[in-house]
């Protein structure tokens, strides 16, 4: 019975396209909340004894410690919905009753959107894959948790993949998408491997691109750095609220200002905008059907010559076409609402 619960709140999961399942203890009750194109809608509601014996099987099945309830733990599972492989990836922490809550982040092997197409202003999609085609440097991605900076890098990488065979490395902590095409690598911090020693490793496998999950540290800022320089083509992540804030994380982190004027190819910052549709009125609803894609991402984007001025005199050159412009244009051309 426990089993065919879980199996119906992954088959409602990948029905609704949820991002996450959150299984979170009340009261009396487990309460159950969808995350879908980014907010949080209630599904369901369960006894509390039922909803900790549904814990108990997913973290069995995520090879989890089952009479550990006072930790928080991670684990993942593989299995098939609806006929596609699903990758399910489990974290659970204590209330200060020691019940646990559990998010559930639920990934489907589903077709890339290109990513010239990832966005409705497909100008400066089109102008930062020609960029990546130079094969060399270091292209940076930006933007709030949630934002698709990962699909965006990924996206990016299985366009210029269709184009000639490439040997493409992501190292990740955890692997939040499987890509049968791409070697993906994960961080295990327990056997003591980091993002810099796998970068390290890495490259002697020849990549065409190299995918590193997050720039974390100044250590892991050097490597990536001096893997740009020695001729690959190296996406990766770093948390700032602009891009301009990407450069000033970077040289906190003790990064040279000559390598970065070397290798940096562009900085993007990003934000995903929920389509307007007409028979819902504003944001699409997660059962319409209208829209086959309802949010886009919106790119604001620098390169050489912005980074350059910015690492001279530190002045925030105006960003043509930036993402309030893109919002006051998009909403104008029907894409959002007022």
């Amino acid at each position: 019975m426990i089993q065919n619960l879980a199996n119906t709140l992954l088959n409602q999961a990948i029905l609704l396209t949820a991002s996450d399942v959150h299984i979170i203890p009340a009261e009396e009750q487990y309460r159950i909340l969808l995350r879908i194109n980014g907010r949080l809608q209630f599904f369901a509601s369960l006894p509390i004894d039922k909803g900790e014996r549904l814990l108990a099987h997913l973290k069995y099945r995520g090879f989890m410690d089952i009479s550990e309830t006072r930790k928080p733990q991670s684990g993942a599972f593989q299995t098939s919905i609806q006929g596609r492989k699903v990758s399910v990836r489990l974290a659970t922490i204590p209330n200060f009753r020691f019940i646990e809550s559990m998010v559930i982040r639920v990934f489907s092997e589903q077709e890339i959107i290109p990513f010239q197409k990832s966005s409705v202003f497909q100008r400066i999609t089109h102008h930062i894959l020609s960029l990546a085609q130079k094969r060399t440097g270091l292209l940076l991605f930006s933007g709030a948790t949630g934002s698709g900076k990962t699909s965006s890098m990924y996206s990016l990488a299985h366009s210029l993949s269709l184009q000639h065979p490439l040997q493409i490395i992501t190292i990740e902590d955890p692997v939040e998408r499987p890509m049968p095409a791409f070697l993906q690598v994960q961080i295990n911090e327990k056997a003591g491997l980091d993002y810099a020693d796998i970068i390290r490793a890495t490259l002697r496998h020849d990549p065409d691109i190299l995918i590193v999950g997050e720039i974390r540290d100044s250590h892991t800022a050097k490597m990536v750095i001096r893997s740009a320089l020695t001729g690959h083509l190296v996406l990766s992540t770093v948390h700032a609220d602009s891009t301009y804030g990407v450069l000033s994380r970077l040289l906190e982190l003790g990064v040279d200002k000559e390598e970065l004027r070397q290798c940096l190819i562009g900085i993007s910052h990003q934000q995903l905008k929920h389509l307007h549709c007409m028979f819902c009125t504003s944001r699409c609803h997660a059962l319409c059907n209208h829209l086959a894609q309802k949010r886009t991402a919106l790119y604001e984007f620098i390169e050489k010559e912005q980074i350059n001025d910015f690492l001279t005199t530190t002045v925030e050159i105006d960003i043509v076409n930036n993402i309030n412009q893109q919002l006051k244009k998009g909403v104008c051309y029907g894409f959002f609402s007022s």
